[in-house]
């Protein structure tokens, strides 16, 4: 039946749209100065190039295209106009074809969503054409596809279609090839995951670990720029912790230089480990159910569009935005609950959809020369009286809360970091010159860190009166010691920038001196039956994930996991079993440090 809907579709898309030329932009032979940016495929479809220069062009981008024939051809560009605001955006680039240049500038026309730009028509005189991204002013101009066609068409918008027609048009198998059978499949590359699949490893467990990014380590890797927090010495286990310190990035600080987050080390020591079986750029958006378990993910290549399949035993969401399980049908929870349904004390009385923002570090150097910035009409506006005078990021820089959707709308929160920080820098290199002349802004990472996002429920979900009161469970195994730190958005910031706020501020009263020690129940999902979780996802309210998401916390969360892993496949045991069946094994593997 499957087969029949897609030849059905073919035989439509051919009537209706005749012989395309589709061109990805991510599959261009000479990416330039251009990006791959593949952070939304979800919600736009797939990965694109980006134009990501702080303000100065990039070089171009170029590929060799190949037509059916010659002769006179339509064409558009899938693109959008990213700032927040409503004026016309900067993210201005040309489309050349045979080296010159080819309707309109794309990429600032006022739409805000992605669409496809009628670029007009062109003469094609020679099968094979050189095809170019030409931008134009270094300000994240953006373009996924240019598709061509002999006729004027009406190119749809719909994901599923575009989709169909991308693998219908390019020489990439829309069928996916199986990759192989692993005892243990860690979705996610993150402090969290490295540590559940190098835990596993080391105790003989068949581990796959897939990374959607080029670079193990999330949030605390260089592409975003956290430093480690928590603490690995104060634990109820003295032995969890190691693989942790092993990994970590000490002082390298909110913004840091890049190789201060040990990238490199971080992948030796994985792939020092022969259990472990690493594939990075592998985006996962499927999941195979069968008898109510995951069987398998499937994965798309982000870098060539190839698909994959990776069958498990068992399975751990180490993704921070709980895909994978939301994708296998786990209970779930995003944002606050109401205190008449937790009766959690801080808890509002209604629930919302606040969640705590995300975070894209910038940085700058101090030159001898000094450099401008100028102040655009695409910027926010900043004043005397409210201004940031720094030279590089901080920690409450972050936005989304409940304003945009952490997951669903990741690019446009992404866009309003990068728009609020380059109206600040441009306002300090035009207003505050005698202070930031010489300085340039040399790095602003494109990929966001986030703090929140969706919740996956366990057995236990833990609260706000189990840490406050410090509730002593049986099964009491991973300890925090972070307090319960809350991000909010900043009453002066929501004044000056209402429903589009970049500034927060925290309520964090015990920092670094509420030690407390929560249950292996908030580790795996409680109706997902061979699904773990750890980091962020992990199984808690919103208040209680205030205190368990710094990163060496949730990187002990992920070496409990792979002992819990080990312990179910000796036992031939689900999640659960271990709580219900070995708990006091599981307990006597956690203080042994994996010592069986």
């Amino acid at each position: 039946m499957k087969s029949f809907y897609i030849i059905s579709f073919l035989l439509i898309s051919s009537l209706m749209y005749g012989q395309l030329v589709w061109v990805e932009t991510e599959l261009f032979d000479h990416k330039g100065g251009w990006i791959n940016e593949s952070q939304f495929v979800d919600q736009m479809g797939s990965p694109y190039l980006m134009a990501h220069g702080l303000g100065l062009p990039v070089e171009d981008a170029h590929t060799i295209v190949e037509f059916p024939e010659t002769g006179e051809y339509h064409f558009w560009v899938r693109t959008k106009d990213w700032v927040p605001t409503d004026t016309k955006g900067p993210g201005k680039f040309k489309v050349l074809i045979a080296d010159v240049a080819y309707g309109p500038v794309f990429g600032a026309d006022g739409i805000k969503n992605w669409h496809w730009a009628y670029g007009g028509t062109v003469n094609i005189g020679k099968r094979r054409v050189r095809v170019s991204l030409q931008d134009l002013t270094g300000f994240e101009g953006r373009c996924d596809i240019i598709c061509f066609s002999r006729k004027k068409v009406s190119l749809p918008d719909s994901l599923t279609d575009i989709e169909r027609l991308r693998y219908s048009n390019i020489s990439v198998s829309s069928q996916p090839q199986m990759l192989g059978r692993f005892d243990l499949v860690v979705v996610g590359g993150g402090v969290a995951g490295i540590c559940a699949a190098v835990q596993a490893a080391r105790l003989g467990v068949k581990v796959a670990l897939v990374q959607n990014r080029p670079v193990l380590g999330g949030n605390s890797s260089s592409e975003v720029r956290v430093s480690t927090d928590g603490s690995t010495f104060k634990n109820k286990y003295r032995s969890l912790g190691r693989i942790v310190r092993e990994i970590d990035n000490y002082e390298a600080g909110v913004g840091g230089v890049g190789h201060f987050y040990r990238d490199g080390t971080r992948q030796d020591i994985v792939l020092n480990e022969p259990n472990i079986t690493l594939f990075t750029n592998l985006h996962v958006n499927r999941v195979e159910i069968q008898e109510g378990k995951i069987k398998a993910v499937g994965a798309l290549n982000l870098e060539t569009l190839e698909k994959f399949i990776i069958e498990g035993e068992l399975f751990a969401d180490c993704t921070g935005d709980a895909s994978v399980g939301i994708l296998a049908g786990a209970d779930h929870r995003y944002g606050r609950e109401a205190e008449m349904e937790t009766g959690e004390t801080s808890a509002p009385a209604t629930a919302d959809n606040l969640v705590m923002g995300s975070s894209n570090q910038w940085r700058s150097v101090r030159e001898n020369i000094s450099s401008d910035f100028p102040v655009e009409t695409w910027m926010f506006r900043f004043s005397e009286d409210y201004h940031f005078p720094i030279t590089q990021s901080r920690w409450d820089w972050e936005s989304g809360f409940n304003n945009l959707h952490t997951v669903d709308q990741a690019e446009e929160i992404r866009d309003l970091n990068l728009c609020a920080v380059y109206s600040n820098w441009s306002f300090l290199k035009t207003f505050k010159k005698e202070r930031f002349s010489h300085y340039r802004l040399s790095e602003l990472q494109h990929v966001t860190g986030k703090r929140e996002s969706y919740r996956l429920l366990g057995d236990l979900i833990l609260t706000e009166q189990d840490i406050v009161k410090k509730v002593d469970y049986p099964d009491a195994v991973v300890t925090t010691t972070w307090g319960i730190d809350l991000h909010y958005p900043h009453p002066e910031n929501s004044k000056r920038f209402p429903g589009m706020e970049f500034i927060a501020y925290a309520e964090h009263p015990f920092k670094q001196q509420d030690v407390y020690t929560f249950p292996y129940r908030c580790l795996y999902s409680r109706n997902v039956p061979n699904l773990f979780m750890a980091g962020r996802n992990i199984s808690v309210t919103h208040i209680a994930l205030g205190t368990v998401r710094v990163q060496r916390c949730t990187g002990m969360m992920g070496e409990v996991v792979g002992l819990a892993s080990y312990l179910c496949l000796k036992r031939n045991v689900l999640p659960r079993g271990i709580y219900e069946e070995y708990l006091d094994e599981l307990l006597q593997l956690v203080q042994s440090g994996g010592i069986d």
